[in-house]
């Protein structure tokens, strides 16, 4: 469970928003046409929320929750975007531009205030103003969606699903033996979008890895870095296992928590 509101590591080294009274990313053209802006809260953390991601959380700091009470009392919409400066839990942090919604799913009030929150991504944004309200932030945004595909795109997005699937599955046979009963389980998703958003929560990669990958807004081209990422995994962990002295399980990258991210498929 993530604590919002306690000191922890700073990783992520995408371009950050800064934050004086209020800010204009003037120099921003939107990738899609669009209709409106809406307002949403932003919580800043060390994480890269994805759709479909489960996002539970334990918050403490009288903003945060005066933040969730109102998410609460509107749609239960709040924002995640991975914090590229400062410290999670405390002021002055910036977000990057690009990050995902997450929708209140359960709420428990304990008895000195706190709270529990179970949440789930829901859709990419893209931010074009941030302002302070309360000691928290609020940010302007447009939704972010994939790119339309024509005919040709539509078949090979097919053929790159059907690849990306039997990938990560050789994958987490190697790295998490018993996920593969999870998979049956679950059911791995057959929508191509929806796939590429789970092998982004489920690969042993940097948020900064993650982060390229959220902000990426070609189905194909996510579904095809993936891919490689999957296929080079997959042949180092072979090596590995090669090994007579593989006692000690190989380095994932430079995300603390990248082996525990298939385990909210349990």
């Amino acid at each position: 469970m993530r604590v919002v509101g306690m000191r922890v590591a700073v990783v992520g080294e995408s371009a950050p928003l800064s934050i004086e009274t209020e800010i204009r990313c003037n120099d921003w053209q939107p990738p899609h046409e669009y209709s409106f802006m809406i307002e949403l809260p932003i919580f800043s953390l060390n994480t890269v929320l994805f759709p479909g991601m489960p996002l539970p959380l334990h918050v403490f700091e009288p903003r945060y929750r005066l933040m969730m009470q109102r998410a609460m009392e509107s749609d239960k919409l709040f924002g995640v975007a991975l914090m590229s400066e400062g410290t999670e839990g405390f002021k002055n942090t910036r977000p990057v531009p690009v990050g995902c919604a997450a929708r209140i799913l359960q709420l428990a009030r304990l008895p000195d205030g706190r709270l529990n929150i179970q949440s789930e991504g829901t859709r990419r944004f893209q931010i074009h103003a941030l302002r302070e309200e309360d000691e928290y932030l609020v940010a302007e945004i447009e939704w972010l969606d994939d790119d339309a595909l024509n005919d040709d795109e539509r078949e090979q997005v097919r053929a790159r699903t059907r690849e990306v699937g039997g990938a990560l599955r050789r994958y987490l046979s190697l790295v998490a033996p018993g996920s593969q009963r999870a998979l049956k389980e679950m059911e791995m998703p057959t929508d191509a979008a929806e796939l590429s958003h789970w092998v982004a929560v489920l690969l042993s990669i940097s948020n900064t890895q993650k982060q390229e990958l959220l902000e990426t807004t070609s189905t194909l081209q996510r579904l095809e870095h993936e891919l490689r990422l999957l296929q080079r995994a997959h042949i180092i962990q072979q090596a590995f296992l090669r090994r007579p002295d593989n006692d000690e399980t190989p380095a994932s990258g430079d995300d603390p928590n990248a082996n525990a991210s298939f385990l909210w498929m349990n």
